[in-house]
């Protein structure tokens, strides 16, 4: 039975570049080149073992590669296209409660540096007592009373 070796690696590649369109996450790129090389080296009349091996080193070196500068510099782009919001700045800041604050169904309004924000607290707060902010969940400011 005669084998044809460059159908399996296109199989091998398309898998390969397809699981990787699914995940971008550069986890199988590298295979996917090294079974088009492997592919190209059977249309050429190259032996299968000369073709696997190929495949395994065409495979860790773009893989090297991957890991050494692409991925790197795809984190840093990543991390650049984060939108800040500065509601984080907000932690820590004082504010005055002004829709006094029901802890069992979590509603409320606090005014901390001029803006109206939805408010929770762990307990019920009436309006007029100064709370500060512990976090942010979501849109809502946790607030507690200021000590």
């Amino acid at each position: 039975m005669n084998i044809s070796w460059w159908i399996i690696w296109l199989v091998i590649a398309v898998v390969m570049f397809v699981i990787e369109a699914v995940t971008t996450g550069l986890a199988t790129l590298w295979f996917g080149i090294g079974a088009v090389v492997a592919m190209i080296m059977d249309l050429c009349g190259a032996s299968v073992a000369s073709q696997i091996i190929v495949m395994a080193v065409i495979s860790a070196v773009c893989f090297a590669v991957c890991m050494i500068w692409i991925r790197p510099k795809l984190e840093s782009l990543r991390k650049k296209n984060i939108q800040h919001t500065n509601a984080d700045r907000l932690i820590g800041r004082e504010g005055i409660v002004i829709v006094p604050l029901n802890a069992t169904e979590g509603k409320g309004q606090v005014k901390v540096d001029g803006q109206i924000w939805s408010a929770k607290a762990d307990t019920d707060i009436a309006e007029g007592v100064k709370v500060t902010v512990r976090s942010i969940e979501g849109v809502k400011l946790v607030v507690e009373i200021t000590a």
